[in-house]
């Protein structure tokens, strides 16, 4: 599941604060029904939990992008060149020199065949070509170092740690949302906004799922309109 970029999804409903919601100044009524039964419905308590707890993931979630843009600018320093080649990591500089190719991989069994001879080279020259391979080693183990103390230094582990955390706890509440019974026809239209903007958000750019988003908007939209007949 992964940060929705949608509209809220309490769309159509009327515009309220998050912090005014979750300290119990949201309670505007809804297509007509009294402020306090909206107010009492599971539903809306549900929400407002789960709006709180996005609250809460919000200063973590910024940390983490700062934390994370300085890794990126480490890590993709994190390279070495052999024969032309460039190498990001230990198993791409040892399989340079044990390479595997498929049958019919005839660019990557000229490679293989290239590479096979510095087996007849002197003695000197094999040596110099093993030096080769171990500074390559020495140096992305060097630059990993770098981006180490880059992690380090910015608690990015830690930050990543909370960041997950807040996620999972919101993702948990979104559950918690679909699986309320409304008690009121204001909380069952909420419900029905709520669990269309949900899958908007999982299924973005996604034809099929549209159609489903929009019949769940146009029964909300129906019920809206007849409660407030």
């Amino acid at each position: 599941m992964t940060k929705s970029t949608s509209r809220p999804a309490n769309a159509g409903l009327p515009a309220i604060d998050r912090r005014s919601l979750v300290c119990g100044l949201g309670t505007a009524a809804i297509a007509g029904v009294p402020a306090l039964a909206s107010a009492a419905d599971p539903g809306f308590q549900a929400m407002a939990a789960l709006e709180e707890l996005k609250i809460h993931a919000e200063e973590p979630d910024a940390a983490h992008s700062v934390a994370e843009d300085a890794i990126f600018d480490v890590r993709k320093e994190n390279v070495v060149t052999l024969d032309g080649e460039e190498m990001r990591t230990h198993e791409q500089i040892d399989a340079h020199f044990t390479p595997a190719f498929g049958p019919e991989d005839e660019e990557q069994f000229n490679r293989f065949v290239e590479r096979l001879r510095p087996r007849h080279l002197s003695a000197l020259d094999r040596a110099e070509r093993n030096l080769a391979r171990q500074a390559a080693h020495d140096e992305l183990a060097r630059q990993e170092a770098q981006e180490a103390e880059v992690e380090q230094r910015t608690g990015y582990r830690e930050i990543e740690a909370q960041k997950d955390a807040g996620y999972a706890a919101v993702w948990d509440a979104e559950y918690e949302v679909m699986e309320t019974n409304p008690a009121t026809p204001a909380g069952a239209i909420a419900l029905l906004r709520f669990t269309a903007g949900l899958m908007e958000g999982l299924f973005p750019d996604d034809d099929e799922h549209e159609h489903y988003v929009g019949a769940i908007r146009n029964a909300a939209d129906f019920f809206e309109g007849s409660a407030s007949a």
